[in-house]
């Protein structure tokens, strides 16, 4: 049996964590409540919130990869970027789902037969920048931050100053993907979107990692962009699960922390550096 390791945030935000390492997160207002990501789909993660919420639930998907995107299918009502739908429909493959499942490091606690079935991508309602979620007293705002996915978003509770990342942003970004903007296009929106949260954040809390990080991870993270445009990186070799590139800056041993002690850094691909490398 698949299970969930739960920790109380604030007095209104639950983080749920799942086999993948993914983390999501319940966050309640007076009225309603909602679910930032659905988590891999390899067990019940309804369950588990259902024990600790009694209001009506909506599903906010940053992205639509399969550890955030999967265990929507449990849920009936679930908002996803439009732009996700490719990356959506590919990762909702059976046996793609699977090879997941082999390269966790909690693979020995899960079995093929835990596998929910995918969401049905028909039944999700769009979701976009800009849109407001009022869930009474509480406030979520979406935010866009191409780069591991076109379509990814991040989401501000504004009452509390608390930024929702998914994977938008971390301590290691990752843009191997073929659905990744190129390094240029996501330090240029990593700009963009750390200026359009200045002053208005004071915790991340993000998909995976440690669970929370420090507003400083953007200009991390941008820096580590220049550097790799530039060509100032240490370049090493990546390769999981057919994806294939570079390291930016290196790491310490079984860590996401850099060598250097420097913060933030990019697992990339040299033919989408820039831009123009992506036209067709």
């Amino acid at each position: 049996m698949v299970t969930f390791e739960i920790r109380k945030i604030t007095d209104h935000i639950t983080e749920f964590l799942g086999r993948f390492h993914e983390r999501m997160y319940l966050v309640k207002g007076t009225e309603r409540a909602a679910l930032i990501d659905a988590g891999c789909g390899f067990g019940s993660l309804k369950a588990e919130v259902d024990r600790h919420n009694e209001l009506p639930l909506m599903v906010l998907l940053t992205h639509g990869h399969q550890d955030h995107a999967m265990g929507a299918v449990e849920f009936d009502e679930v908002w996803l970027n439009p732009e996700e739908k490719e990356v959506f429909l590919r990762h909702t493959d059976g046996p793609y789902r699977l090879l997941g499942l082999a390269i966790s490091r909690d693979a020995k606690l899960v079995t093929p037969e835990d596998m929910l079935p995918p969401p049905d991508y028909d039944s999700f309602r769009p979701v976009r920048a800009g849109d407001v979620f009022d869930l009474g007293g509480v406030t979520l705002e979406a935010f866009a931050c191409p780069g591991h996915s076109r379509g990814h978003l991040v989401y501000l509770d504004r009452e509390h100053r608390i930024l929702f990342s998914g994977d938008a942003v971390s301590r290691a970004s990752f843009l191997l993907g073929k659905e990744a903007v190129s390094v240029e296009e996501y330090r240029d929106n990593l700009i963009r979107l750390r200026d359009q949260l200045d002053g208005k954040v004071d915790r991340i809390l993000e998909g995976h990692g440690s669970g929370e990080l420090p507003f400083a991870i953007f200009d991390g993270v941008i820096q580590v962009c220049q550097q790799v445009l530039d060509g100032d990186t240490d370049r090493v070799p990546y390769d999981l699960r057919g994806y294939r590139g570079f390291t930016a800056k290196k790491r310490l041993p079984h860590s996401l922390d850099r060598e250097d002690g420097g913060f933030g850094n990019l697992i990339y691909r040299e033919d989408k550096l820039w831009r123009r490398q992506l036209t067709p």
